[in-house]
């Protein structure tokens, strides 16, 4: 989301490990992923809602931190 400079962007993704090539998921943002992400771990009994909460914020700041910290444009020479 930072990278694109928004969170709207369309996607889709598949896997050969679950099945789903022929019918991939498609997103219209970012966070509509990460929604359905969180979701379905808790369907799935994987963890509680809080645990997806915490873990989405704290790798919401990571990124941010990385973003701002670590990753840098590149410069192109002529």
């Amino acid at each position: 989301r930072q990278f694109f400079g928004t969170d709207r962007v369309r996607f889709s993704v598949w896997s050969t490990a679950s099945g789903v090539v022929e019918n991939p998921r498609t997103y219209e943002r970012f966070s509509d992923a990460a929604d359905e992400m969180v979701e379905a771990r808790i369907l799935q009994g994987i963890h509680f809602r809080t645990a997806e909460e915490v873990g989405r914020l704290q790798g919401t700041r990571i990124a941010s931190w990385t973003f701002g910290n670590y990753l840098k444009p590149v410069g192109h020479k002529k």
